[in-house]
């Protein structure tokens, strides 16, 4: 329900060609034998698509994107941020600390080691801290060892600086490959994906993202947000740092509780 416009008109497009798509080989003058042939390998290669591009979704269900229910009487929430940590990271903490809610972190690991002292305030201040990446790098197309390498690194970067990772990932942009699977795998890591993104990184004004998502938030929502933007030295993340206390009031407002992604998995 975060997306812009143009991407639900994007998705509506998809819908209604898959729908005449249909509708066309259902009226062919060709055996059914063929259609159904047809129908099979088109599914398939949508299968495949969607497995690499969209974030939450995994026929074999590895990936969480939804905290369980069940973890407070009322409503819950995770805030996650992608991408940091930056130079206004300390503006997100001053705003999470004002409002009493932790948040998880997933950082890369060449911005921590850029910013050492926010990465270590992060973990003092109670809040989780997990893997996206050593670098922002695309991973759907990664040999297992590119994968590996990306992540071991972040973890072996964050343990100098004196913090636990968490065992729980998220692989930039969200996209995936089964080799990335078997490598979290054996790393003992759970991926996560999201329920709601924003596009905070297109930095639109703040009461834009404000709606976006606050606008029918529900139960067990996980939230994306940006802390940095990608392997940027010095994004602007000002849209979002403005948006983010006004967010908060208003889940507040509706009676929900935080959580931290950690957490809500144990």
């Amino acid at each position: 329900m975060g997306a812009k416009a143009r991407i639900w008109c994007n998705r509506l497009a998809g819908v209604l060609a898959a729908i005449f798509g249909c509708a066309t080989l259902g009226l062919a003058p060709v055996p059914s034998a063929f259609k159904l042939a047809i129908m099979i390998v088109a599914a398939m290669v949508a299968g495949v698509i969607a497995f690499k591009y969209l974030p939450a979704f995994d026929p074999f269900g590895r990936v969480a994107w939804r905290l369980p229910g069940g973890l407070s009487q009322g409503k819950t929430c995770a805030i996650t941020f992608d991408d940091g940590p930056s130079a206004a990271t300390d503006q997100v903490l001053d705003v999470l600390a004002h409002c009493q809610v932790r948040a998880t972190f997933f950082v890369l690991a060449e911005n921590a080691r850029r910013h050492p002292q926010v990465v270590r305030r992060l973990a003092s201040e109670g809040h989780t801290i997990a893997v996206h990446g050593n670098s922002h790098r695309k991973l759907h197309k990664a040999s297992e060892h590119e994968i590996e390498s990306e992540i071991k690194t972040a973890q072996a970067t964050l343990k100098v600086l004196g913090v636990a990772p968490a065992p729980i990932y998220r692989s930039p942009h969200g996209l995936k490959n089964r080799r990335l699977f078997r490598v979290t795998g054996r790393l003992g890591l759970q991926v996560w994906a999201w329920s709601r993104g924003i596009w905070d990184t297109d930095r639109p004004p703040a009461e834009t993202l404000v709606a976006r998502a606050t606008r029918l938030a529900r139960d067990g929502m996980v939230l994306l947000l940006h802390d940095g933007r990608g392997d940027e030295l010095a994004p602007d993340i000002s849209s979002m740092v403005a948006a983010l206390p006004r967010i908060l009031d208003e889940l507040k407002r509706r009676r929900f509780t935080f959580t931290t992604l950690d957490s809500a998995q144990r």
